[in-house]
């Protein structure tokens, strides 16, 4: 998602085509879409790519982001989003932004602002997909779009291959055996496991187990996991440890197909995300459920 933005601005600039970059630099807790740390980019037209919250304000931060472009400036301005700067901006969601813009050229100057948002907006968290099959194909899809570096491994050399997984960090080809050698994953990082078979995703599981992984979760039936389970605890493990296990992967939706099933997965990787970075807006997930439940009831 930021690559993509970042990599657009970059030739942009490569092509003389000046740019405005809009950063949020300061938002109320409560009522604003984004948190500070969003961008976008503006160019002398009026388009824009990147967001920092949507709707009117960012309609009206485009206009005065044009207009500092054309006069090759840049500044600070501060947008109302209470009831009483309905009047001016359009929206009552409570609270305030506060908006830099930074007038860019071709230059060295500007490629270093340009990098420092890369630095900034880089990834903390790796996905480490286990299994290069269908679905891992489409999941690795949607991971790469909502802004995680992901890593996939597969002993097979025709499921493990770069043109099977654009954008990859890292494709590994080799034995669901020592992976902890090779991989160093972290608390920051979340593990899926959906090898070829039940044998692999054992194999895989016990090892995440006593990785510092912050998320695992495990494809498959409700029956699978509960032999996986009953298997990890003759070899040792606690109730405790195997909590940590999301299985079966993903919100419950009745999901069917290779992207239905990925998007499910997905949007528990975001929630966890949410939830570790404290996100002002995290919803609690059985409250989705219910609302959905009580939709198809009704």
């Amino acid at each position: 998602m930021y690559e993509e933005i970042l990599k657009k601005a970059n030739e942009c600039l490569e092509a003389n085509e000046d740019l405005e970059l809009v950063e949020l630099i300061e938002s109320s807790i409560i009522g604003t879409p984004r948190k500070a740390g969003a961008f976008m980019f503006v160019n002398i037209k009026g388009e824009s790519f990147g967001t920092v919250g949507g709707g009117n304000m960012e309609y009206q931060v485009t206009l005065y982001a044009k207009e500092l472009l054309q006069k090759k400036m840049g500044g600070i301005k501060e947008y109302n989003l209470s009831q009483s700067g309905a009047e001016q901006i359009g929206m009552v969601c409570g609270g305030n932004s506060k908006m830099k813009f930074t007038y860019l050229k071709n230059d060295s100057e500007s490629k270093e602002v340009l990098k420092s948002l890369e630095a900034q907006n880089k990834s903390k968290s790796i996905v480490y997909i286990f299994g290069g099959g269908h679905v891992s194909m489409e999941l690795a899809k949607l991971v790469r779009y909502v802004g995680f570096e992901f890593v996939v491994w597969d002993d097979r050399e025709e499921f493990a291959t770069k043109d099977r997984f654009v954008g990859a960090k890292d494709v590994i080809c080799a034995p669901m055996e020592n992976i902890l050698d090779r991989v160093n994953v972290t608390k920051n990082d979340m593990v899926v496991v959906m090898t070829r078979g039940h044998v692999s995703d054992y194999l895989v599981e016990k090892q995440m187990l006593k990785s510092d992984a912050g998320y695992i979760g495990v494809i498959g039936s409700t029956n699978k996991n509960k032999v996986l389970k009953e298997k990890l605890l003759e070899d040792g493990f606690s109730e405790d440890e195997l909590n940590r296990v999301c299985a079966p992967i993903g919100f419950q939706i009745a999901a069917e197909t290779p992207e239905e099933i990925a998007i499910s997965i997905v949007a528990e990787l975001i929630m966890y995300r949410s939830k570790a970075e404290n996100r002002s807006k995290m919803e609690d997930k059985n409250r989705i459920i219910r609302f959905f439940e009580s939709r198809l009831m009704s």
